[in-house]
């Protein structure tokens, strides 16, 4: 979303992985706030050539300085474990639909007599986004063509490189726009059923870089 590009969030990849660790710092018990504190570390301090062992001694530093209790800091480091062997597709929760519908009807009331304390709640906003975005697309109906082999090849493949402990494959998803663009949208396509067995498509050469 176009807010986060003070956050260097860009590419459709990067939203998945913003709503991925929001979500997960949600669950972990961070508030909303802390989530955005952590995007701004990330944005300042992150850089692709640096390894795991140093991220997490430098966020282990923010952590201690932001005055986050020990079982924060834990439930952040596991969920970047989580997300980094599995994919960010099995963290993310999207509520049903009764409750986005709720959301959208709490949104309504808010603009309708109090659109000053809508618009200064970015939370509420996302989540209205989100809301919208679900529902308005198309549910999948009984005998809709699955998503296709290949994407999820694909996404493993992807994964596997995220895993390698040495950091090499780690640098290349970094350094390569359209590598990440293939996750994203091989990912995209899994997530949401919608892609038949031809749904492949070219990475675009005009994906901003991620952080």
């Amino acid at each position: 979303m176009h807010r986060y590009r003070e956050f260097g969030l860009v590419s459709e990849q990067d939203e998945i992985l913003r709503r991925a660790f929001r979500d997960g710092f949600k669950r972990a018990g961070l508030s909303f706030a802390q989530f955005h504190d952590a995007l701004a570390w990330y944005r300042d301090h992150v850089r692709p050539e640096a390894g795991e062992a140093q991220l997490a001694d430098a966020f282990a530093q923010f952590v201690a300085h932001s005055g986050w209790s020990a079982e924060q800091r834990d439930g952040a480091l596991d969920l970047y474990r989580a997300i980094r062997d599995n994919g960010p597709a099995a963290v993310i929760e999207a509520p049903p639909p009764d409750e986005d519908q709720a959301t959208l009807a709490r949104a309504d009331e808010l603009l309708r007599t109090d659109p000053a304390r809508y618009w200064g709640d970015v939370e509420l906003q996302d989540a209205v986004f989100e809301a919208r975005e679900r529902l308005d697309s198309p549910t999948p109906q009984a005998g809709d063509v699955p998503p296709p082999g290949r994407d999820r090849q694909r996404v493993e493949e992807i994964e596997a490189l995220l895993r390698d402990p040495g950091g090499d494959g780690q640098r290349r998803y970094w350094s390569d726009a359209g590598l990440r663009t293939d996750y994203a949208q091989a990912l995209a396509r899994l997530h949401d059923g919608s892609g038949g067995a031809g749904a492949e498509s070219a990475p675009s050469e005009n994906v901003g870089a991620a952080p």
